[in-house]
């Protein structure tokens, strides 16, 4: 062995790298509030942003703090679920505990979005005022001709360190919520929502609480489609138990407490006995205001009923549905 180099016994290496197994998972699950000027504390979108911040990224993914899901495992399967699986967590812990080594250059996806023969508009909303923690109603400078049916919308936030969720409203009814979570929100196949002829549209802006006078300058593309074969319905619920008088299809819950650290369960009883959690937060978050969107509808039969429950005796949950 005399001569020959010996490797480092401290030396760290590993064969997962940025380009191939990490960046995918960074660009999916945390670009979206960790970018320059996001909602997130760091930029980690670029290869050297994110090897500075490796080893504490480690830490918040094997603790389970980031990606933050409020929701509670196990109860409800959304299609926006923000956590990472195992697979996802133990290559971001191998490439950090390797030395975040960056790897061979790969080719980037294309991002574009077939709409199908959809209309896209996108709408710069009035520059607005931001003056502490409040909440901003935003005109939306769009003239309804006549019923148009909206079968997804983006929010796209001017300064998305301040703006923690932006709800859409048609005719004083809101419709909808977007959080960093999101990109757009789009609803399943051959579903809309119907914006009737001569509808005023607002935006509801949460802004993070600012010391500094600031503008925020955000901007909503809507998307129509041809007339759906089902309408989506809203419904906002108080805590309690609620009967349902059609044969119904749930589609998305948002629950919200009363208080920070309140525990919140949306839970559906069958007229058959079978209870279904919906979704079930163990400690709410209030700068986290998710709509939990259901990845299978859970079907809900005329005269079973939904049981909305928290540890404090104040609590909502608004419902995204169609009737069957």
């Amino acid at each position: 062995m005399t001569g020959e180099s010996l490797p480092d016994a401290h030396t760290r290496s590993t064969q997962v790298t940025w380009t191939a197994d990490v960046a995918p998972i960074v660009a999916a699950r945390c670009v979206r509030c960790h970018q320059e000027g996001g909602f997130g504390p760091m930029p980690l979108a670029s290869y050297g942003d994110a090897k500075t911040w490796a080893p504490a990224i480690r830490d918040e993914v094997l603790s389970g703090r980031m990606p933050p899901w409020p929701a509670a495992p196990g109860y409800g399967d959304f299609r926006n679920d923000a956590r990472l699986s195992a697979i996802e967590s133990e290559l971001i812990a191998r490439w950090a505990d390797g030395g975040a080594p960056l790897g061979p250059a790969v080719a980037t996806p294309r991002g574009d979005v077939d709409l199908d023969g959809a209309e896209a508009v996108r709408l710069d909303l009035p520059a607005t005022p931001i003056a502490g923690a409040a909440v901003q109603r935003i005109a939306v400078p769009l003239t309804v001709d006549r019923d148009r049916f909206l079968s997804r919308w983006a929010f796209e936030p001017g300064d998305r360190s301040l703006v923690e969720e932006a709800m859409l409203v048609v005719n004083g009814t809101t419709i909808g919520s977007w959080t960093p979570f999101d990109d757009a929100i789009v609803y399943p196949p051959q579903v809309a929502d119907r914006l009737p002829k001569d509808a005023r549209l607002e935006v509801a802006v949460r802004y993070r609480r600012t010391s500094v006078p600031a503008v925020d300058r955000s901007a909503l593309t809507l998307t129509f489609d041809q007339k759906p074969s089902r309408a989506l319905r809203h419904m906002l619920l108080d805590c309690g138990s609620h009967a349902f008088d059609h044969d119904t299809d749930l589609l998305a819950v948002k629950p919200a407490a009363a208080a920070a650290g309140d525990a919140l369960e949306v839970v559906a009883y069958g007229r058959d006995g079978e209870v279904t959690p919906v979704a079930v937060v163990t400690r709410y978050r209030p700068e986290y205001a998710v709509t939990y969107r259901l990845r299978t509808p859970i079907r809900v039969d005329r005269g079973s009923r939904l049981e909305i429950r928290s540890s404090s005796p104040t609590c909502t949950a608004a419902i995204d549905y169609v009737v069957r």
